[in-house]
């Protein structure tokens, strides 16, 4: 029993390593990065820069670091080299908005609106009328192309979108996550399945030890991914684990194995609270690094 205890444990770490994060990997990219990138927001270029150089001589192909250096590139007046930084981080991920919008503005920059305006167009697409600077930037090129009609439609469509987006601040370019999302309800089909683990053990274990380190390993892993909800996931296999045991199994006849069971389980319930709280600390110590 205790091996497939070991087992499931680490499986659904594997799952809370690989699966959990539902977030897209140039966003995980930019978390890790946050260090440089608050530098170069705090006009710091040159220690920016030497951030992101040191970040892509470890990871070559990091996608964001390349966008960052580009930036960092574009304030040292380096424009070729910003140039390619973009187009080196976006032959690693092409899906990363920013990265077009920036490429676009600086073959602008350059004179090349030819070039410009197509990377202009990826960005538009990718914005999903989260953004009007990609239509801006899009005026902009349109009418150094002499095409004012179409430069016009930009520039309106720009100002009644930053209208919509001002008045609903859902649509913004960095919307507010709803709390019930799917990273939360895949956790929560988890904590069915630990909580229904946790029932077994209680049931088969012949002291509290095993009990307690299972719950201390789940509930650690719940603080871990989910650092901010956490404690909905914890109150949720606190009920589950109640109600499992209570609804779904019998209570033994042995007065001292009834005493044993009763231990394990409040005393899992307990833990439970207080692993997912050093869970979610832990994540979120890791997360200012």
């Amino acid at each position: 029993m205790e091996f497939l205890v070991v087992i499931a444990f680490f499986g659904y770490i594997y799952y809370l390593r690989n699966y959990a994060d539902l977030r897209t990997p140039s966003e995980k990219e930019a978390a890790a990065l946050s260090e440089g990138i608050k530098l170069y927001e705090n006009a710091q270029t040159i220690e920016a820069f030497a951030y992101f150089d040191s970040k892509i001589r470890q990871k070559p192909k990091s996608c964001i670091a390349y966008l960052y250096r580009g930036l960092c590139q574009k304030k040292l007046q380096k424009l070729d080299a910003a140039v390619a930084d973009m187009q080196a981080g976006l032959s690693y991920d092409d899906q990363v908005f920013l990265l077009h919008l920036e490429l676009g503005k600086l073959y602008l920059d350059q004179n090349r609106p030819d070039e410009s305006l197509a990377a202009l167009n990826r960005a538009v697409a990718l914005s999903e009328e989260t953004s009007t600077d990609a239509y801006h930037w899009r005026s902009k090129t349109l009418m150094q192309l002499g095409r004012e009609t179409e430069a016009m439609q930009d520039a309106t469509h720009e100002i009644e979108l930053k209208k919509k987006l001002l008045s609903s601040p859902k649509a913004s370019a960095a919307p507010r996550t709803p709390f019930f999302d799917k990273r939360l309800a895949a956790n929560m089909l988890m904590i069915v399945m630990t909580s229904a683990l946790l029932v077994y053990v209680i049931k088969n274990a012949e002291s509290i030890h095993l009990p307690y380190l299972v719950a201390v390993f789940a509930a650690i892993s719940i603080g871990f991914v989910e650092p901010y909800k956490g404690w909905l996931l914890a109150i949720m296999q606190c009920i589950l684990l109640a109600a499992g045991y209570f609804l779904f199994t019998s209570r033994p006849d042995d007065q001292a194995r009834q005493e044993l069971e009763n231990f394990s389980l409040y005393g899992s319930m307990i833990l439970t609270f207080a692993a997912s709280f050093l869970g979610g600390f832990l994540k979120r110590a890791l997360n200012m690094k």
